[in-house]
């Protein structure tokens, strides 16, 4: 199976996140897919301090559904982006939220939030 790579990439996000795809297109025509990721994570934070996290929770789906598909760039620009933007989203959420949206950020993601947590904190114990 051929694997999506960064200029697909911005097609189908800028397909998925219609609120900000002038943005995104725009990125893309400059072949700007780090600029997009970063877009997406400013968009989620917008919608989190507008208090809507169901869509946040949707579009969790479209961002699985790619690193599923993405080829070793867009795995890479979503694992250093898009998932360690969750710790600042955790900060910003109410407990509530955070367990709403923990809930639908997909297995694959989950697994390297996980990750990412768990070496964040090893490291932090080297420094202790």
């Amino acid at each position: 199976m051929k694997k999506i790579n960064e200029q697909s990439a911005g097609q189908y996000l800028a397909d998925h996140y219609g609120e900000i795809k002038e943005e995104i297109n725009h990125l893309s025509s400059h072949r700007n897919i780090a600029g997009i990721f970063q877009a997406i994570v400013n968009h989620s934070n917008y919608l989190l301090a507008n208090g809507q996290i169901e869509k946040i929770g949707i579009r969790l789906k479209y961002i699985g559904w790619l690193y599923k598909r993405g080829n070793e760039q867009v795995c890479d620009l979503i694992e250093n982006l898009f998932v360690r933007s969750f710790r600042g989203m955790k900060r910003r959420c109410t407990s509530e939220q955070w367990i709403y949206m923990y809930q639908h950020i997909p297995k694959n993601l989950k697994q390297i939030y996980l990750l990412q947590n768990t070496n964040s904190l090893a490291t932090q114990n080297l420094f202790i």
